[in-house]
């Protein structure tokens, strides 16, 4: 299998400022990443066997003519990586997993980049050569005619290791997303269903605050806080309107659904109104693959009762203005006040109840598997791994389900690298 991994490059990178690059005023050539040591994380679990990274090269201002680009390895500053990575162990990648002697690139006259550069590493697999107890390192120094390079962007370091289960996570703060379900039957008049999620919070206020994490407002909506809520503490918020438009409502918290910040949690949420109960669906709330909480979905208006026992979520998207219906979001809810403030990852929708013994089933928790046709289990209509955008769209993250509903977000994606579980 191969994968490709997309850098979003950055106009300077960390280790560049605007003064070095004018500096007298020389045009010079830099590697245009966000930084030096670019981590090449394989994920044995998937046979990943060969992967593609992409870079650029950048310069100041543009030049009249072509500037021929050319690469060389540099094992001789192995430990120079080591001693400014504080990676006294690492080892040189060893020959046969990446050729770079023929990779060459041009950034034409009158541009300042030079595009995608690709840096292709094969012979990643089980039993290729490579021990993943280790890291390995190549590193790689940029070459031109002609023109001056900036000192410390002339060498680039690819660390290859083993890739964790989940890699990237999406920064959500002060950002949302959402699907466009079109007429996705799916999610339509759902008598059972799982939402499920890995988050961590980065921030929670007191005080009524309310950080969205997914759903519809007034329908069926996870967040966290709310009026004499704790901001920490997760609230399942449902509502129904009965014939003569009259709103019932209701919800399902406890202080036990509290998390701690700056801490990774698997939340899960099940609904399940298949039995059509006078008293609503059993919704059952999960944290790491507990048990946390069980409430049935029955919503209330004075002294009077509503039984909840399906959710409509295919509902058209819009800003939700002028009259329009609520519809689905991650990390939005009533207004922009109330977004999800930490990062996320692995949001799946099921069409299905999951048990205790499925979520904390060995191939799900963290991530999923495809079977042995490349497929994943027809009850799951949206798979969004939040792990590095699709493609080089970063306001777009794809659905790996066969359902194909990517989110749209409402910025850029801020991506952050973690590494789920710890190893």
């Amino acid at each position: 299998m191969k994968t490709k991994i997309i850098a979003a490059s950055l106009s300077l990178s960390a280790f560049i400022s605007c003064s070095d690059v004018n500096e007298s005023f020389e045009n010079k050539l830099y590697f245009d990443v966000d930084s030096m040591q670019r981590e090449v994380r394989v994920a044995t679990d998937e046979k990943v066997e060969e992967m593609t990274v992409d870079f650029a090269v950048a310069m100041a201002k543009p030049s009249d003519r072509d500037i021929e680009l050319s690469f060389r390895e540099s094992p001789e500053l192995l430990e120079t990586y080591r001693i400014a990575y504080y990676d006294p162990d690492a080892e040189l990648l060893p020959e046969g997993h990446c050729d770079i002697s023929s990779l060459q690139a041009v950034i034409k006259a009158g541009n300042v980049t030079s595009g995608d550069i690709a840096l292709d590493f094969v012979g990643l697999g089980e039993g290729q050569g490579l021990d993943y107890e280790k890291r390995y390192v190549l590193p790689v120094t940029l070459c031109a005619d002609g023109i001056e390079i900036l000192e410390r962007s002339r060498t680039m370091y690819f660390v290859v290791r083993e890739a964790a289960l989940v890699n990237v996570a999406a920064d959500m703060t002060s950002n949302c997303a959402w699907p466009e379900w079109g007429d996705f039957e799916a999610v339509k008049d759902m008598k059972t269903f799982t939402f499920e999620c890995l988050v961590n919070g980065q921030a929670f206020k007191n005080k009524s605050s309310v950080h969205t994490l997914m759903g519809i407002e007034d329908n069926f909506l996870l967040r966290f806080g709310d009026t004499g809520l704790p901001g920490n503490q997760l609230q399942v918020a449902y509502a129904i309107y009965n014939e003569e438009d009259k709103r019932f409502r209701h919800n399902v918290t406890s202080s036990v659904l509290q998390i701690k910040p700056d801490r990774w949690y698997h939340i899960a949420v099940t609904f399940d109104g298949s039995a059509e109960s006078n008293e609503g669906a059993d919704i059952k709330i999960y944290y790491d693959g507990k048990l946390k909480m069980s409430e049935k979905c029955l919503a209330k208006e004075g002294n009077s009762t509503m039984p909840i026992n399906s959710r409509n979520f295919m509902v058209a998207h819009s800003d939700e203005q002028d009259g329009k219906p609520r519809c689905f979001w991650i990390g939005y809810s009533y207004d922009k006040d109330r977004p999800f403030n930490g990062l996320i990852a692995e949001v799946r929708v099921w069409n299905k109840a999951l048990t205790e013994e499925e979520l904390n089933a060995p191939a799900h928790f963290y991530k999923l598997y495809r079977d042995n046709d490349g497929k994943y289990p027809e009850s799951l209509i949206a798979y969004w791994k939040f792990d590095g955008g699709n493609g080089k769209e970063l306001k777009e993250v794809k659905d790996h389900s066969a359902s194909g509903r990517n989110l749209k977000g409402n910025s850029n994606f801020l991506w952050r690298p973690v590494e789920l579980p710890v190893k």
